[in-house]
């Protein structure tokens, strides 16, 4: 085998644990015995409410957490290969988030999320 460092990496990735909505739900629902639809209400609310403070234009702000925003990548002038021609392209207002410190620690594993 020509690349067996390839092989190594792609195993890697495919071992990365992803947790989606549902299953956060599930979690919250063992932990703490209320039932799911209770937590799936509450999660709906909180990303509809953040999402409509973005399109407003505004931040959420979320101490030690971070912060969700919105930044405008500015517009420019591109190529495209396949066709041997230039293409313009109009800025983008996109939404971003800057990681708080007591997350950045909890991922790190120096401290808990919510520990003081």
């Amino acid at each position: 085998m020509m690349f067996p460092h390839l092989l190594t990496m792609l195993t890697w990735f495919t071992s990365i644990e992803i947790m989606h909505k549902e299953e956060f739900i599930k979690r919250l629902t063992k932990k703490h015995r209320r039932p799911q639809q209770f937590y799936r209400d509450a999660l709906h609310e909180i990303l509809e409410g953040i999402q409509e403070q973005l399109a407003q234009g505004k931040s959420v702000h979320f101490i030690g957490f971070g912060s969700f925003y919105t930044r405008t990548r500015k517009g420019g002038r591109g190529y495209n290969f396949k066709t041997n021609k230039s293409v313009d392209y109009k800025a983008v207002r996109q939404a971003a988030f800057k990681v708080g410190n007591i997350l950045k620690q909890a991922v790190r594993r120096k401290k808990g999320l919510l520990s003081r």
